[in-house]
């Protein structure tokens, strides 16, 4: 018994450091978006390994759970490579590929509790829709080439979200599926400000409001998870 206590005390003062060290990196990573220079890329290529490191020391099945730390190494292997995608082809196409890998782990995590679908979810994901089919409307003059690859990322966050959103109708009353819903809408935010920052020449929104969201929403999906994996296991 003792030896168990001791282990539970391990695990938590673990989780608390773990959470801890993701905390303190996004704060001054957002601090450093709002300073000149680049010095912002360290601490956004410790994002994912820190939220992935308190993930793994809290998760209590891995197995069910391990497609979220293969988003969140999607993830970062596709910021790597994305922080000098702009002067590289490339890189940017080897980031948005590893992007787009670490996605279909979300879509899997959202997917699977799904059994079946209520009315309702044909009406609550219009909203969805129609604000990604904005976002691609607003920014088509200025995408250009661009245009084609923009529409299939965000219609791939689009999926996410409203795979969130069948989850939320399969457990309304679930605090970790409300949660990991509401960071899939950080995710729309996130993309189609970051496209606009990048490709429209009128609209400058900077990386101080873009990585925020960002954050947000790896942040939200990742402890949604975990909480409603205790809801279950009550």
């Amino acid at each position: 018994m003792g030896i168990f206590s001791q282990n539970l005390s391990k695990k938590y003062y673990l989780t608390q450091i773990t959470f801890g060290l993701h905390a303190i990196n996004a704060i001054i990573h957002v601090i450093l978006t709002n300073l000149p220079g680049n010095a912002y890329t360290i601490t956004k290529v410790l994002l994912m390994p820190f939220l992935c490191g308190f993930f793994l020391v809290t998760v209590k099945d891995l197995k069910k759970g391990w497609y979220i730390p293969w988003a969140l190494c999607g993830l970062w292997l596709g910021n790597i490579c994305l922080i000098w995608g702009e002067q590289s082809p490339l890189l940017f196409f080897f980031g948005s590929a590893f992007t787009i890998i670490g996605l279909f782990g979300y879509i899997w995590i959202f997917m699977r509790p799904v059994k079946n679908l209520s009315i309702w979810f044909v009406f609550l994901q219009m909203p969805i829709i129609w604000c990604c089919v904005f976002f691609v409307l607003f920014m088509k003059d200025d995408l250009n080439q661009m245009l084609i690859p923009i529409s299939l990322y965000m219609s791939f966050i689009a999926i996410i979200s409203m795979m969130s959103l069948a989850h939320l109708l399969t457990a309304v009353r679930s605090l970790g599926a409300w949660l990991m819903c509401i960071g899939t809408l950080f995710y729309i935010a996130e993309n189609g400000l970051y496209t606009a920052d990048h490709y429209m020449v009128n609209y400058t929104f900077g990386v101080n409001i873009v990585h925020p969201c960002f954050i947000m929403a790896q942040t939200l999906i990742v402890c949604g998870y975990l909480l409603r994996e205790r809801e279950i296991l009550r």
